[in-house]
């Protein structure tokens, strides 16, 4: 019950966002929470438990833990208690998915035209949800039902406040669960963004309020970038077998997805709601700072949930997508992204098999029209035939990734058993290419321990890929002053595979890659090195079976883009 001087909220929605966001929040601000939710089990576990931890993971070096307590959860079918904490407050949020609103709404209309009898102050609703302009969908279905004389009273009483839900709640690890079941794990935002104009009466002074003149043009840009930014790396990463968002950002390329698609959103919506140079910079940093944080443990099958609608039309893809080409701004890393989720298939994900089914049963051109609603009006057309293209690259992207996975494998895996680093990484190499050639491999018989079994030598597994790449782009002994093209063409493949070789191992020669994996170099001329080498775990699951992995699979890497090109053609 309220006292005097006490602030309530009534909380509708006791899920992740409900008690780590909008609850931690409120909470430290004082208030009483009062939480509603319609899972029965969780309101008990509430009540029994009387606190939960909200750990507020900001970086690997700021994790705060926080007790929540000061707090009552009622189930929605009491209605009695909640009854009597609506006719309390002056203010609540509502934390469910937006499927829901419906059923909500019309508890909520009712309840709050009660409330007008003992409680003449306005109410206001604020929406904590991930959906762009909230309030008009919420307030339809809160007036659904609605007489003309309650609609005049709600009109004049009842705000319906959209915010940004910015703070993310993914799943605790494990052994947080098992300290405290009710556990929410989160990245510590502390800000919630608030439509200022849609409140009735006075405002209220909450520290962790920012309130928001222009609410549309905020909620464009978190969804059209923050969700976005997610989005990109989760159906790249996907396909590359990365769990986190952190691993995503970490890797080169995904992060040049990233932000090239971030860039091109950037110059959209700085074209379309006049935000300046400067605070869209600062606004991408701080997605990338956020984004950047191995503690909080984001991952990919999160972000990536859910594809069909993430694949509509106004929603964090295909929106931006169009935003930039109304623009007159090319989103070409954009696409790249859509044609990526259209890739995205886990079989724990209802909406992603139903995607894969609609693919391969109608073909992607007809999926395209289907679930991003593209017409051929405003640049529909335009954009879904680029989506197809990029959907088809994206595919032989992955064809090709998987070809360098299944190489280092076969170079692991014949280091492990034959050994003779170059003739492995050689074989290995063109059987994935499929142009294996006898003569070649046996040429590189005396490619092991550097050359000969001298480790002051270029390390024969590089040199196994160099001989491979050679092979597809050879300068022949019948053209032996010509064939300039494929000359150059193989230096600069090979110096490719040399800038992923030492980026891995500090160095292409022999000796310095032992170093690097054993700590000292070994002299294999000699058995008794042979036998330490052995022993230091030369052929075990980390020596030289690695590196003619890796030399076989960066080398599949590097040959991949002219495949690709020449597959195309």
């Amino acid at each position: 019950m309220k006292t005097a001087n006490e602030k309530n909220i009534v909380v509708w929605g006791a899920g992740r966002i409900g008690r780590g966001f909008i609850g931690d929040m409120f909470a430290e601000a004082g208030y009483q929470l009062v939480y509603v939710d319609q899972a029965a089990a969780l309101i008990d576990q509430l009540n029994d438990q009387g606190a939960y931890t909200v750990v507020r993971a900001v970086s690997e070096t700021d994790v705060r833990r926080v007790k929540v307590q000061k707090y009552e959860a009622y189930q929605v079918s009491q209605s009695i208690e909640i009854s009597d904490a609506i006719n309390q407050v002056e203010l609540m949020a509502i934390a469910v998915y937006p499927k829901n609103f419906g059923t909500v709404a019309a508890t909520l209309a009712e309840l709050i035209w009660k409330r007008r009898t003992v409680n003449a102050a306005p109410f206001n609703i604020i929406l904590c949800t991930n959906l762009i302009h909230a309030g008009p969908i919420f307030k339809e279905q809160l007036y659904k039902n609605l007489t003309m004389e309650q609609q005049a009273y709600f009109s004049e009483f009842v705000g319906v406040i959209e915010s940004l839900v910015i703070r993310i709640c993914p799943n605790p690890p494990q052994e947080e669960i098992e300290k405290d079941p009710l556990v929410v794990w989160t990245n510590g935002y502390s800000v919630l963004p608030v439509e200022q104009s849609a409140f009735k009466g006075e405002m209220p002074q909450i520290a962790f309020f920012r309130y928001v003149q222009n609410m549309r043009a905020e909620e464009i840009r978190k969804i059209y970038t923050y969700n976005m930014c997610h989005a990109v790396l989760s159906y790249h990463g996907y396909q590359r077998g990365y769990e986190l968002l952190v691993d995503c950002l970490a890797d080169e390329e995904l992060e040049a997805e990233a932000l090239g698609a971030l860039s091109e959103v950037s110059s959209a919506l700085r074209k379309e709601y006049g935000f300046t140079e400067e605070e869209m910079n600062s606004w991408v940093q701080g997605i990338l700072i956020q984004t950047n944080n191995r503690t909080v443990g984001d991952t990919v099958v999160r972000s990536a949930a859910d594809p069909l609608r993430k694949l509509k039309k106004s929603d964090r893809l295909i929106g931006p997508a169009l935003l930039c080409l109304r623009n007159r701004i090319k989103p070409a890393h954009l696409i790249r992204a859509v044609g990526a989720a259209f890739h995205y298939y886990n079989e724990e994900d209802e909406n992603s098999v139903k995607l894969a089914e609609v693919v391969r049963a109608k073909g992607i051109r007809i999926a395209i029209r289907e679930f991003c609603g593209l017409g051929d009006e405003d640049f529909g057309k335009e954009l879904a035939s680029e989506i197809e293209q990029a959907y088809r690259q994206i595919g032989l992207e992955i064809e090709w990734h998987q070809k360098a996975l299944q190489a280092y494998d076969l170079g692991f895996e014949y280091e492990k058993v034959y050994h003779g680093c170059g003739q492995c990484s050689f074989a290995a190499i063109a059987e994935v290419l499929g142009n294996f050639s006898p003569d070649v491999f046996n040429s590189a018989t005396g490619l092991c321990g550097g050359i000969g079994l001298k480790n002051d030598a270029t390390c024969s597994a590089f040199t196994g890929g160099a001989m491979a790449i050679g092979m597809l782009y050879p300068r022949r002994r019948e053209n032996f002053d010509g064939d300039r093209e494929n000359k150059y063409m193989s230096f600069d493949l090979v110096q490719q595979l040399r800038e992923k070789f030492i980026e891995e191992f500090g160095s292409i020669t022999c000796g310095c890659v032992h170093e690097k994996k054993y700590g000292r170099a070994y002299d294999l001329s000699q058995k008794a090195e042979r036998d330490v080498f052995e022993e230091a775990g030369g052929h075990g699951d980390l020596g030289c079976t690695d590196v003619v992995g890796k030399a076989a699979q960066f080398t599949i890497e590097v040959l991949a883009p002219l495949m690709i090109e020449s597959n195309k053609e």
